[in-house]
């Protein structure tokens, strides 16, 4: 599931430029978890500290343009959609491979097998986004619907991995601008795909 970091709270009226970067950027555990932190809690330090001017109060308009999660978050939450979405093309392409001919036994098994990695990847990187309780208690929003398959084993074996492909190149080119933590799993998920693609093209050799 995805979700989006929450921003100011409506009642905010102004925050000093100093805090007001330190709101613009998503927090990072130790752990290398990437934090949707709520700003409202740098709004309410900053009042306890007197640096809010609460005359003429206009709301969150006074604060400027609302601002953009972080690279970190965006990257996450991208990374974590295309995953829903391989899992969805995985799911559609197991039930294809019910009844695409001869080898499709072995061929759905192949898909199976890396269905289920795919699913291990998601929870992992759903593990690294640390999101507000308001959010994480959040209805989630319906699966993503996955382009038609071509009909036939081959053809949608190939599909699959040209899918794969994709998806590790587009990882990689991601990964030197997310912290070091998130780097590493995106990594490890990039060569997961590169080795689904050999899989793919030798279903024998699911494991």
């Amino acid at each position: 599931m995805l979700f989006t970091p929450a921003y100011p709270s409506p009642v905010a009226c102004w925050v000093p430029h100093k805090e007001r970067r330190a709101v613009s950027r998503p927090a990072q555990s130790e752990l290398g978890h990437v934090v949707a932190e709520p700003t409202r809690r740098l709004v309410l330090a900053a009042a306890a500290a007197g640096s809010l001017t609460l005359a003429g109060c206009k709301g969150i308009t006074a604060l400027g343009p609302v601002p953009k999660p972080g690279t970190a978050v965006l990257t996450l939450e991208h990374t974590i959609a295309a995953e829903e979405l391989m899992i969805a093309r995985y799911e559609a392409a197991v039930t294809a491979l019910a009844g695409a001919g001869d080898g499709s036994v072995t061929a759905r098994q192949a898909a199976s097998a890396i269905l289920a990695e795919h699913q291990a990847h998601l929870a992992q990187l759903r593990a690294l986004l640390i999101l507000p309780a308001r959010l994480a208690t959040a209805s989630p929003r319906p699966s993503p619907t996955p382009p038609p398959l071509p009909a036939g084993r081959h053809r949608i074996l190939a599909e699959l991995a040209a899918a794969e492909t994709a998806a590790s190149d587009r990882l990689i080119s991601g990964l030197a601008a997310v912290p070091p933590g998130l780097a590493q799993l995106m990594a490890s998920v990039a060569a997961s795909e590169a080795a689904h693609v050999v899989l793919l093209g030798h279903p024998g050799g699911a494991r």
